[in-house]
Formats: C-alpha cells, structure tokens, sequence
C-alpha cells in the first residue's frame, strides 16, 4: 500500500500542478488513482475503479494531507447547492453522490431524472481547460463513460463551446453525435445501455412564426405589408405582418414585437385566432405558425377621434410598403385563390374581424356569443412546482 501510495503521489504531480490541490480542486485526483489502479495490473474496468477507490480512500490523508477535509467539505457544499438551485423539472431533487474516481468534477456535470449526465466543458477548471488537447480529453472521457457505464447511467450529453471545438473530434470517435448546435456551442450525445434502443430525444424538430393580424376600428380593413425580398416579394403579394419568435419568446410577445419592428405601431395582443402546422421547411424542421389577433394601443384612438391618421413607418430593411387593406382583397389575392388552406386560413381572419374589432381599451357590449369571436387567450401564470412562469393559451369561450 505504501508504494502504491509513492506512485500515486508521483502520478499526481505529474498530472496536475500543486496548488490544484491547495485550492480544493479534486478533478486531479482520481485520475491519479486509476493510473495507479492500472499500474497495479488492474485490467477490469469494474475491478479497476474499485481498486481506485480503494487507494484513493487508503491515501487521500497522504496524498492530499490536510487538504483531505477541505476537499470533502466542497463536494457536500457543491451538491447542496445545486439541489437547493433546482430550476428544471428534470433535474433530481438530490443530486447524487460525486464519484470521487470520475476525472471531472462535479461543478461541470449536471444530473438529470433520467439517469442521464451532462458536461459542460466550458465549467471544467481554468488549468485543464487551459492545456485540454484532443488526446488528454478523449482519455479523460474514456475514463469517465466506463464508471458511468457501471452506474448504470443511460444519456451521456456534453456541451461544447465554439472555443473548444477541438474536442468535438475525440467524443465523436467515442461514440457521441451531434444533438444541435447554436451560436456559440453545440451538444453531443451517447446513449450507454447496449440493450436498449436509444431514448434520447431529438434536437429541436419545429421553428414557431406569428402571423399579426390588425384591424382598423373605423374602417375595418386590415394591416397588410409588401416585403422587399423573399418569396412572398417575387410574387408581389401583400400579407399579414409575420415573423419567428425569438429563443425563450412567447408567441403573444413576439407578435407585439414583430408588428412594432415591421410597421411601427404599437398594439396589444388579443388571442390566437387559428394555428397552422407544416412539415419539410429549412433544414427538414417542421413549422408551427400563429395567427394571432392584435389590437391597436389606446393612443391612437385619441388621434382618430380628431381626425387624424394612424402613421405607419414601414421598417426600411424589410418592408417595401404598407397600408390598410379591405380583406375581401386581401383574401382575393391569386395566390390564396389557389389554396385551399389559405383560403380556410383568411376565412378564420375575416370571421374574426366580423366579431367586432374595437381599441384594446374599449369594452364590447352586448351579447358575447355575437361580439366575440372564437380564439385562444393568453395566461402568464406562475409554474408553481419550481421557480417562474408559462404562458397558457386557453379558449376564450371556455
């Protein structure tokens, strides 16, 4: 044992500079040990992580010294605070406990209620990240999958930023494949269990647009724009306000949003008037889109009312022009002729207007089943069983 523990001490050193150690940073030192388990003749992964966890736990006071209690103190501290931290339904309430073999430390793995592990590299410690190679990584994460092969562990994920994406390279030749990709990272994936089919989800399958549809109060036409390119610019067709929703949006935002970018009004969601799924688009995703219906701000009822005009700034980038249009014209348009979604599409549009359209500020009266029209209304209300808010869409006549 005491030889083991003089070569684990040597390994140590080599691997990780002294004052790793001094400042709690234990990432070190299990890797330490499974060299050392390797050394011993260990050829087992199951054996050889016991065998690690045997030395490691024999010669922690030794090799560690009075560094030992420190580090035992900041893994229970790290665990507590990302129980008490839980954001996501999927994350367990406890975090299990850290597996002091494992090469990365627990601030850069995240638990799920799948049994499921996620590294984020970019929260691995300054000195690794500082030197990782290729090679170092991929021996690190050969190392890692293999304990939690044994812990029975189902969806591996890891997180790699744009910066290090010669990382990317190592985990592929391990088995992982890309799960999506934005600005400024990408996610891999490796489902373990040899038995089963893989459970992992797919990356994002849809894009959500919004269609805004505004009506004028006094003369009842709608809001309609040209834009300057795209398809809808090559056929010259005049539509509907429309654009994506942005990450972590909700559609009843994005529809202020976009009529405000596109035409400069402000206005105030009122509901959903229909909804329209389509599959095949960029990149093979499929498409929600919300025809949501708006109505203008309080503001410009003052201006009506004295005789003025709603000035309409069409955004310069985008929009070739916009102006009011009657929707029996707008409906009439060959293209919609031609399809019969579409024209399903402007009915919905044209019954809602039919409803009634006043100021978002302006109560109807009279009987609701004959002023109202059918639609979805938006509820922000507080998720309960964890911190935040959902956006609820529910029927207005319900």
């Amino acid at each position: 044992l005491i030889v083991l523990q003089s070569i684990a001490s040597s390994v140590l050193r080599s691997a990780s500079p002294k004052r790793q150690l001094c400042q709690g940073k234990t990432w070190a030192l299990p890797l330490a040990f499974l060299h050392v388990s390797k050394l011993a003749g260990c050829s087992n992964p199951r054996n050889r992580l016991s065998a690690a966890s045997f030395f490691a736990t024999a010669g922690i006071g030794l090799v560690g010294g009075g560094t030992a209690a420190t580090m035992c103190s900041n893994d229970s501290q790290s665990a507590h605070d990302i129980s008490s931290k839980r954001k996501s339904i999927d994350e367990p309430t406890k975090t299990p406990r850290h597996n002091s073999s494992l090469p990365f430390p627990e601030e850069s793995l995240r638990h799920d209620t799948y049994s499921g592990v996620t590294l984020d590299v970019s929260k691995l410690p300054g000195a690794l990240l500082a030197t990782i190679d290729p090679d170092t990584f991929k021996s690190l994460l050969s190392q890692a999958l293999e304990i939690w092969q044994i812990e029975d562990r189902r969806g591996i994920w890891i997180r790699i930023p744009t910066s290090y994406s010669h990382l990317i390279s190592p985990a592929t030749t391990l088995g992982f494949d890309f799960q999506h990709a934005e600005p400024g990272y990408c996610v891999l994936t490796k489902w373990l269990p040899a038995d089963t089919p893989s459970r992992l989800p797919n990356g994002p399958t849809h894009q959500v647009g919004i269609g805004a549809l505004v009506i004028h109060p006094l003369t009842g036409k709608m809001l309609a724009v040209q834009e300057r390119t795209g398809p809808a610019a090559a056929r010259k067709l005049w539509k509907m306000p429309t654009g994506l929703t942005d990450p972590g949006e909700d559609i009843a935002t994005a529809a202020v949003r976009e009529l405000k970018e596109e035409t400069g009004l402000d206005c105030v969601f009122d509901k959903i008037i229909c909804f329209r799924q389509s599959h095949g688009g960029l990149f093979n995703r499929s498409d929600m889109f919300f025809i949501c219906l708006c109505k203008l701000a309080p503001k410009y009822e003052e201006v009506l009312k004295n005789g003025g005009e709603i000035e309409i700034s069409p955004q310069e980038e985008e929009i070739l022009c916009a102006d009011w249009m009657d929707l029996e014209d707008y409906a009439h348009q060959s293209v919609w002729r031609e399809s019969p979604l579409y024209k399903e599409m402007n009915g919905a549009m044209i019954r809602a207007a039919r409803s009634g359209i006043t100021f978002s500020s302006v109560h109807q009266e009279g009987n609701d089943d004959e002023r109202e029209s059918h639609g979805f209304v938006a509820k922000n209300l507080p998720v309960g069983i964890r911190p935040g808010s959902n956006t609820i869409y529910v029927s207005s006549k319900l």
